[in-house]
């Protein structure tokens, strides 16, 4: 063996050490980037869950005030409004203020202090404000806009419900929520020292909207997770990224022993591949309905269920769906339009359920949701919409469709002390609606 053979094998010996150190350090950062990738996911949903809840809170206070001008309008007694504006304002978490315009002029603002400038000012003399008022009357619904520079300072969401009287616009009612206040309630308990995030509103045909909080720069970041999530005439955007301050002492010392990376590259390969899947089985939603999937379910019960003992505030209802006859659908007309019909029943839950609430997919064709702070009177009438709604018929590629469901609910704490005896309760309840319909389908 001649010297010049010795040193070209002694160099291949190295380089391939070197290569499969440099293969596995590879594959673990990898690794790395898929945990935080999956730990931002989790993070950005429980962000926007704790966000949702929050504004719903606010969002449907100002109902019963439209119901009272739409009875009294131009019998409205002022010193009795300005009574109804404070305790509304009171209930509210995240009010900042409310304002009634009589026609387009700001009539009555709650609380006043502060708030004295947006005192008879007319909606069509702000450029920034009229089109959103614009749209709420020609749409007749609520729209929700922000952030919006408020004439009396500072910023704020603006909720805008319009009030019709006889079928004519009379006036528009304006629940200004205050985003600092909104934020500190969405971030409270929630463990954000390893994250950096950042919200923003796009509205609808790009009309308005911006940034809640953080930095735009996030939402281009390609190590960030971006999730939407519908609001009413919108989008919120939530971009996630964690942060990683740890140094990798470990890549090192790799480096150091890389003479044996030959014989544990195989090893290591194998670890992280195995790793890899167990992230994979991990991952927190369903990739054909885009609900969350059963073990992020059971999570977010469990939070509920922790929630309901701090607060004490109306039940936890837990509601299974299943779809009638789903098999025959299959062998008739084939697993795409299968999976048609599961997309197709998934949104149509969402449209029915509230912001907040959790709609995911069980197993199979089966669905569950988590309804919060409810009643059981509350979850009777979802239980009926979501009966009517989703047997109404379909479009499913070229295929007309009519598809029933059984529906089961159970009520914690007052039909159940675990998360366990819940769901089991609600599925046994959701089999017997099936048994009772199939018994009465056979009868006739």
């Amino acid at each position: 063996m001649t010297k010049g053979f010795a040193v070209v094998a002694a160099a291949l010996v190295f380089l391939v050490a070197v290569c499969s150190t440099e293969a596995i350090l590879h594959f673990r950062a990898a690794e790395a980037a898929s945990q935080k990738s999956s730990a931002a996911l989790a993070f950005a949903s429980e962000l926007r869950a704790r966000t949702d809840r929050e504004l719903n809170s606010v969002l449907y206070l100002g109902s019963g005030i439209v119901g009272y001008l739409a009875v009294r309008n131009e019998q409205t007694d002022a010193e009795e409004f300005n009574r109804i504006l404070a305790a509304v304002y009171g209930y509210g978490h995240h009010i900042r203020n409310i304002a009634l315009a009589v026609g387009y002029r700001i009539t009555y603002v709650y609380p006043r202090a502060g708030n004295e400038q947006a005192i008879g000012r007319d909606y069509r003399e702000l450029p920034a404000q009229w089109p959103a008022v614009q749209r709420a009357i020609s749409s007749r619904s609520v729209v929700l806009t922000g952030p919006v520079m408020l004439v009396q300072g500072g910023k704020g969401l603006i909720y805008r419900t319009p009030v019709f009287v006889k079928d004519q616009y009379w006036g528009m009612l304006s629940t200004v929520v205050d985003i600092p206040s909104l934020q500190e309630a969405a971030f409270k308990e929630l463990d954000s020292a390893g994250f950096e995030f950042a919200t923003r509103i796009d509205e609808e045909n790009g009309s308005g909207g911006g940034l809640l909080w953080g930095k735009h720069e996030l939402f281009a970041d390609k190590s960030a997770v971006v999730l939407e999530a519908p609001m009413l005439n919108g989008r919120w955007v939530y971009a996630v990224r964690a942060i990683d301050k740890s140094r990798d002492a470990l890549n090192w010392a790799i480096r150091g022993l890389g003479w044996i990376m030959a014989t544990l590259a195989g090893l290591s390969v194998l670890t992280v591949l195995r790793q890899r899947r167990e992230l994979s089985l991990l991952a927190g939603f369903d990739s054909l309905t885009e609900l969350p999937n059963r073990r992020l379910f059971d999570d977010r019960l469990e939070q509920s269920l922790r929630r309901h003992q701090r607060n004490r505030a109306g039940l936890v209802a837990a509601v299974f769906i299943d779809v009638n006859d789903f098999k025959s659908i299959n062998d008739r007309y084939g697993h795409v339009i299968g999976d048609r019909v599961l997309q197709t029943i998934a949104t149509r839950i969402r449209e029915e359920v509230r912001l907040g609430d959790t709609v995911s997919r069980w197993a199979g064709d089966e669905y569950a949701v988590i309804i919060e702070d409810t009643t059981e009177n509350s979850v009777l009438q979802l239980i009926e919409r979501l009966h009517e709604r989703i047997k109404a018929s379909f479009d499913a590629g070229g295929i007309t469709l009519t598809v029933g469901v059984a529906i089961g609910a159970a009520y914690y704490p007052d039909e159940a002390a675990t998360s366990a005896d819940l769901l089991a309760l609600a599925d046994q309840r959701m089999y017997d609606n099936k048994t009772r319909t199939k018994r009465h389908a056979e009868k006739q």
